[in-house]
């Protein structure tokens, strides 16, 4: 297994970690900050893959995510991309859609939504 597969099933295990969660400007892709230092994006390509970038230092977040897809050619940010095809394994890929889906619900507080439905008490 790849060091990035293996980066990618830690950040799964501990969601709680992943935090500064918001949208880019055309609702596609998700920037998040792992462990309050690692800065990264995650996207559900229209073909179904999954890219994942990194961003290395301190880069404005907010910045990077209210530039418009058709825009991010024009800029010069430092990245580090992972693709799902790229990495090729069906692990890989599984693990992609997972954190994909775990940044999801972040960024729209699906988890405090469901802690109150289960704290609510109502047996079902």
């Amino acid at each position: 297994m790849s060091k990035i597969v293996t980066a990618i099933n830690v950040m799964i295990s501990n969601p709680e970690l992943i935090t500064n969660v918001m949208q880019s400007v055309d609702g596609s892709e998700y920037f998040f900050i792992y462990s309050g230092k690692h800065h990264w994006s995650i996207l559900k390509t229209t073909d179904g893959d999954y890219y994942l970038g990194y961003y290395p230092g301190t880069p404005d977040m907010s910045e990077l995510a209210s530039i418009r897809e058709e825009d991010w050619h024009k800029e010069s940010i430092d990245c580090v991309e992972y693709r799902g095809k790229t990495l090729g394994t069906k692990e890989a890929k599984d693990s992609l859609a997972d954190l994909h889906s775990i940044v999801n619900e972040k960024v729209y507080g699906m988890s405090e939504v469901l802690d109150d439905i289960i704290d609510s008490g109502i047996s079902f």
